[in-house]
């Protein structure tokens, strides 16, 4: 060989252009981990061209394409070879470690540090995922994921209360999130949070006096307001139980009334103003069944029965719907034998609107049936109604006195949910069990998860606790064995009940379970019943047909309960956690499985399944695509939970090309899985059956803007980082790629400000019927002023470093640029969405609010509105349009109403002296004397008479047909508050609307101006 050759590799350079520079390690990842660690991971680059040789012989330059074509494809066989030693390791690795062994628990830091270490360097790169079905990427064996380390779940409320939440709840996930858990603890020592987090309010002496104090709140602006508000939140946050009885001394206070020249002057400013401030239909019916009817206590129970039923029409038509629109999601009722016990307490069936003359309450047990009977009532008239306004307003609207028209004009109160609440205390069901008396406490527990009024679950404890006692009850029933083993069980259609429930318990068990994280309550060891089948003998309800689709529909469930048992139990291993290989293998194939046997609005086949069933009744085909899309959304929901906490392991690794992938993703499943359902829940097809699915669409929106909030608060303090450095300014006019990324960065705040902002409308939308919805909605507008001011990023400047975020690529910010503008445009869709002919809501009752009403409503808007002080220009460098928000705007929801809804439900629901449970039931001498000699709450704005009138004469319920209008009487004894005129609205309310108990609920949202901060209430 000539000396004057002169040899070099002719291979590409497999690290980044910065790594080679600085002649340091690159682990060849996409930002490599030096420059994250750097912060300059949008300069991260791989520089893969061939090197040209030096000089070569004439032999070698005839043939040096091809051998350069052939070193190429060397170097492409020596990859894919690795690949496969790689692969097959692992495939080994797993074959053998599938069931747990009985090793020594790892350490997590140790095998954390094994995952990244020196010795592991990527063999190619990880493309993001195109699709929600797009395979995980397989990683090295060594990885390992515990979902309980990093954070602390649990939170201590002194001795008042202690909460552990599941490392899937929502909360858990905030507080495992490093920037938002600043952003949390930031907000609970200034006290937004304390209804939510749980947090100690001090004991003061202040605070002892107002807990004791009978307060009453008049019509217009109350100084008092803020305290009665106060108390509410002490008695609702537990501190009433632990008082001393030393410091329970009652405290008169002054009524709160004012003054006939005061209330002159008040009215006289008030008529300055008139804002045109609407409520949709719905709103108002259903705050109607929500406020109105509240009982007095030192009734009794039996004479509350009597007084609450509605008419006979009513009564008998809601039951036989009830087996129509209800059953189908809750088939625990055998409509024979409950129409029977219901004729022998009510009388037989009968259609005349008129009252019933008498009612026969026996014996005990006919109290858990009329318990049943009025859960059964209320979820009837609820389902109802429609997600669209529109089709509720049309049906009052209508020339034609239908059915559903006429039980819009007789409203099922949440009052009968008290009464029920009430005959179900009167067993000792903790002690000893019955079937009756458990259904009814099954469908209690079925109607504190779906109704508006409801926020079970909130902080993660109360569903947990109720479905174990609930599958502890059915244990101790025997529904967890198979009846045909035994000879007692010989009525069929009462084994193929149980049957039903114990499906349902397990899959209501399993969904609770993997949207919060909590060890399951059952396992397969502990129970022998079979899945339920139908025969000709023991269907529950008449209409053979829909009874046999219900009972399929169980045994699909069933089949997959092994696959999320697995799931789960890498879950709540707390010891050793699980290979990161084997929970994103499990992932991908429950994505795979769901995708193609609930995924119905996206999969064709599945549509077809449906449409071209054997079921040729619209009904069952209608039921068939909701059961389906029910389960889908039920698993994707959780779904994102999982990739959540995949996508902070990673980035707390500093393996930024993993966690953009696992961001991606999440991403992918919100745009492509749960936003086009929830779409659907509110304005489609779905919208008819909300009842059922809006707590999900709830959930999922919650879930969906943490994700958004977290990228958030990332992105924001990688421009407040980049704004603050020193040579901030020389680098913008001087480098163009560092102009080009902080612009993009900027652009990027401004479509995620945007977005969250938008998701936090969905929900405030929500809250107009929901409460959990409102609550939600408030905490959501409070994080987001957060993460969006300059202050939280100046204060936590020094821990928020460690975090590492969005040290991207500039192709990795472009793609998630794009998925975020996608996600702002869906949920835009969604909110933007004409609601039927008539999409603005007609003003329905005239009235002059008190100016700092007005104001509290201006400043709403202006912080909905308000631009993240780091989002005023576009990745362009110009100005962005504000067209979205301002067609959104709080003006457009009437929150200022809706919060006064929902507090007033607060307050009445906690309220010591109207709880049915406490007063009604116990048997407490003390409690009773307090009762008695407690003055009565004067409270003008939540139903009660302030007159000074007898409360026991004066009670009234809304929907008694053997009551007599109240109406004139309370006029009367309401001196404080001017008549209010008839509305000029072409909706016909009057058969809403038409007494003054029913209008109360309007003269609280519509005359009570408050100067309060309901941040608190959160």
């Amino acid at each position: 060989m000539p000396e004057n050759i002169v040899r070099k590799r002719n291979k590409p350079t497999f690290v980044c252009t910065n790594c080679k520079r600085k002649k340091i390690k690159c682990d060849r990842k996409t930002p490599c981990s030096s420059c994250v660690k750097l912060n300059i991971g949008y300069t991260c680059v791989y520089d893969t061209r061939w090197t040209t040789a030096g000089k070569i012989s004439g032999h070698q330059k005839s043939h040096s394409r091809s051998s350069s074509s052939n070193s190429h494809d060397q170097v492409e066989v020596a990859q894919l070879k690795a690949k496969i030693t790689e692969l097959e390791n692992i495939i080994a690795q797993y074959n053998t470690k599938e069931e747990k062994d009985n090793m020594v628990p790892k350490n997590n830091a140790e095998s954390n540090s094994k995952v990244n270490g020196p010795n592991y360097v990527r063999a190619h790169p990880i493309a993001p995922p195109e699709t929600t079905l797009t395979p995980n990427p397989i990683v090295n064996p060594e990885d390992t994921l515990n979902f309980y380390a990093g954070y602390t779940p649990m939170y201590i409320k002194g001795n008042i209360r202690r909460v552990n939440f599941g490392p899937l709840s929502w909360i858990a996930l905030l507080k495992r999130d490093h920037a938002l858990s600043l952003a949390w603890k930031d907000l609970s020592t200034k006290g937004y949070f304390s209804g939510l987090n749980l947090r100690q309010v001090p004991m003061s002496p202040e605070n002892i006096v107002i807990l004791n104090t009978q307060m009453s709140t008049p019509e217009g602006v109350s100084p008092n307001m803020d305290k009665f508000f106060r108390r509410k939140y002490l008695e609702i946050e537990g501190y009433e139980e632990t008082m001393p009885y030393q410091s329970l001394t009652r405290i008169g206070v002054d009524t709160g009334q004012t003054n006939g020249s005061d209330h002159h002057k008040n009215n006289a400013n008030a008529s300055n103003i008139q804002p045109d401030f609407k409520m949709s239909f719905t709103s108002i019916s259903l705050a109607r069944t929500i406020f109105e009817g509240k009982i007095n206590p030192e009734l009794q129970l039996i004479e509350k029965i009597k007084t609450i039923l509605p008419s006979k029409k009513v009564f008998w038509n809601l039951i036989d719907l009830f087996f129509k629109n209800v059953y189908p999601f809750y088939p625990f009722i055998d409509e024979d034998s409950f129409k029977k016990d219901l004729q022998k307490i009510v009388g037989k069936v009968d259609y005349d609107d008129k009252p019933f003359s008498k009612i026969n309450v026996s014996k005990k047990l006919d109290l858990a049936v009329v318990a049943l009977c009025f859960i059964c009532l209320r979820l009837t008239y609820l389902s109802l109604y429609s997600n669209k306004d529109s089709t509720n307003r049309g049906i009052v609207e209508s020339q034609d006195e239908t059915l559903t028209k006429f039980l819009f004009q007789n409203p099922i109160n949440s009052s009968c949910i008290d009464v029920a609440n009430s005959c179900i205390q009167c067993f000792h069901f903790r002690r000893k069990s019955n079937l009756t008396v458990f259904q009814a406490i099954l469908y209690m527990r079925f109607y504190r998860n779906i109704a508006p009024e409801e926020g079970d679950g909130i902080d993660g404890g109360d569903s947990q606790l109720g479905t174990a006692l609930l599958i502890q009850m059915a244990v101790s029933l025997g529904l967890n064995r198979e009846p045909d083993l035994f000879d007692v069980c010989n009525d069929e259609k009462t084994n193929h009940l149980g049957r039903k429930i114990w499906a349902a318990l397990m899959a209501a068990d399993f969904l609770f379970c993997l949207s919060a994280g909590n060890p399951p309550s059952v396992h397969p060891q502990h129970y022998d019943v079979s899945e339920p089948f139908l025969t000709s003998k023991n269907s529950n309800i008449k209409d053979i047909e829909m009874e046999s689709v219900i009972t399929q529909g169980y045994a699909v469930v069933d089949s997959d309960r092994e696959l999320l048992r697995r799931l789960l139990s890498y879950v709540v291993d707390i010891r050793n956690g699980v290979e990161m290989n084997k929970i994103t293998h499990k992932l991908h194939l429950t994505e795979q499985i769901w995708q193609s046997r609930y995924n119905v609005m996206h999969n064709a086949e599945l549509k077809s399944e449906v449409d071209n069933s054997e079921h040729t009744r619209e009904d069952i085909k209608r039921f068939l695509y909701i059961k389906k899309a029910r389960r889908f959304l039920l698993m994707k929901i959780p779904l994102t939970s999982f990739y959540y906490h995949i996508y902070l392991h990673y980035e707390d690794m500093l393996d930024t090309e993993l966690s953009f992938f696992y961001l991606s993703k999440i991403l992918l499943i919100i745009i492509n899985d749960i936003i086009p359902y929830i779409q659907d829940i509110i304005n489609g097809n779905l919208s008819s059956v909300g009842l059922f699915l809006n707590p999900m669409a709830q959930v999922g929106l919650l879930k969906s803007n943490e994700v958004v909030f977290s990228c958030l608060a990332r992105v924001n303090f990688v421009i407040y980082q980049l704004e603050t450095s020193e040579n901030h300014a020389s680098k913008l006019n001087e480098d163009q790629q560092y102009r080009e990324h902080y612009n993009l960065l900027k652009g990027m705040s401004v479509n995620i400000t945007k977005t969250s902002k938008l998701i936090t409308l969905l929900l405030e939308r929500m809250g107009q019927r929901y409460y959990c919805a409102w609550r939600l909605s408030k905490a959501q507008h409070t994080i987001c002023h957060t993460l969006t001011g300059k202050e939280f990023y100046e204060k936590h400047a020094q821990k928020l470093k460690r975090v590492k975020g969005f040290q991207f690529t500039t192709t990795q910010l472009n793609r998630f640029n794009v998925l975020i503008g996608q996600l702002q445009e869906e949920v835009h869709k969604t909110l933007s969405f004409e609601d039927g002919q008539h999409a603005s809501t007609p003003n329905i009752v005239n009235t002059d609010l008190a100016a700092d009403i007005r104001k509290s409503m201006l400043e709403a808007q202006n912080m909905v509105s308000e631009e993240s002080p780091y989002s005023q220009e576009s990745a362009s460098g110009g100005t962005t349009s504000d067209t979205p928000m301002k067609q959104t705007t709080l003006e457009d929801f009437n929150m200022n109403y809706i919060d006064h809804m929902w507090l007033q439900h607060v307050a009445f629901r906690n309220d010591t002296n109207s709880s049915l449970e406490n007063n009604l039931i116990s048997n407490s001498d003390e409690l009773r004397m307090l009762s008695s000699v407690t003055p009565t709450v004067v409270q003008n704005e939540f139903d009660i008479d302030d007159g000074g009138t007898n409360p026991i004469a004066s009670s009234t319920i809304q929907g008694n047909s053997n009551n007599n209008d109240p109406s004139q009487s309370q006029v009367e004894n309401r001196p404080n508050l001017q008549p209010r005129q008839a509305s000029n609205s072409t909706v016909p309310l009057q058969s809403l609307l038409d007494t003054m108990q029913g209008q109360e609920c309007l003269d609280f949202l519509l005359d009570a101006g408050l100067k309060y901060s309901y941040e608190s209430f959160l």
